[in-house]
């Protein structure tokens, strides 16, 4: 497969289908669908085809790393959605993801695998226990009358309209990170794979037009569905270099949908019994 296809044709349908799946089941549902690798999983494809599989299994590992700074820009992002507007709520986010690069990038940027493996899981599993846990608004008492028909949460709504627009960004930003992976090298084209572009996008759009809670539900999701990211970038990378890239990328797609299958059926770590 050419890497313009994956560029211009998967990696942007791939993010419809997210949008798609996000609007349907709602804002938490959302979250863990956005987690699906449908950015990053086309970036390391194009990687290994046009400098190798050695070159696309240190990619997968740095974009590990990289999820430290993810999982710090969901909880500086929650923590403050529930007091603030969604400005000041992305300064946060972005300020604290900026630390976990830094942290990441200097304990761990020269450690071998399974390094990548081991952050992305401590962060993400500690940035989900950090998150706040807004107390639910009392529902009204219905009015006499027939029911009224559910009506979709306005945050996700207008995900419809905004589809061609996210397969446009999705397209652009995929051939971006492939041509910094090729400029600075599998490590920083990696770590900045795993930047929270379209994590700050759904954040922002939840919080805009349904409030912070939807946000912080939202980034709870997102964090849950990074198993399956994880999943997919560990598998790449040690199954590119034995099995080549065809077999490895579909292990790795194959592992990652059935980890986002378990952890959209189990409850999140905030509401399981202590």
């Amino acid at each position: 497969m050419a890497p313009e296809v994956i560029e211009l044709v998967l990696a942007p349908a791939l993010a419809a289908a997210s949008t798609l799946a996000a609007r349907r089941f709602g804002a938490r549902a959302g979250g863990v669908v956005s987690a699906f690798p449908a950015i990053v999983g086309p970036v390391l494809l194009v990687g290994g085809l046009e400098h190798g599989s050695a070159f696309a299994a240190r990619a997968a590992d740095a974009t590990l790393l990289g999820l430290v700074a993810l999982a710090a820009f969901a909880c500086g992002y929650a923590r403050a959605a529930l007091t603030t507007a969604w400005p000041l709520s992305l300064a946060a986010g972005w300020a604290a993801a900026a630390a976990g690069a830094l942290v990441a990038g200097l304990f761990g940027g020269g450690a071998a695998p399974p390094a990548g493996f081991i952050a992305a899981v401590g962060s993400l599993v500690a940035a989900e226990r950090a998150l706040p846990r807004p107390e639910p608004a009392p529902r009204p008492e219905p009015a006499p009358g027939p029911e009224p028909a559910p009506r979709p949460e306005p945050a996700l709504a207008k995900a419809g309209a905004a589809i061609p627009i996210r397969m446009a960004a999705t397209a652009g930003l995929v051939t971006v990170l492939s041509a910094a992976a090729s400029a600075f090298g599998p490590l920083v084209g990696g770590m900045l794979a795993a930047l929270p572009v379209l994590a700050s996008v759904l954040a922002v759009l939840a919080h805009r037009e349904a409030g912070g809670a939807t946000a912080v539900a939202l980034l709870g999701g997102m964090l849950r569905g990074m198993a399956g990211f994880v999943a997919f970038c560990e598998v790449l990378a040690l199954l590119i270099g034995p099995a080549g890239i065809g077999p490895a990328v579909a292990a790795a797609t194959a592992a990652a949908l059935a980890l986002q299958a378990a952890v959209a059926y189990t409850p999140p770590i905030s509401q399981r019994a202590v």
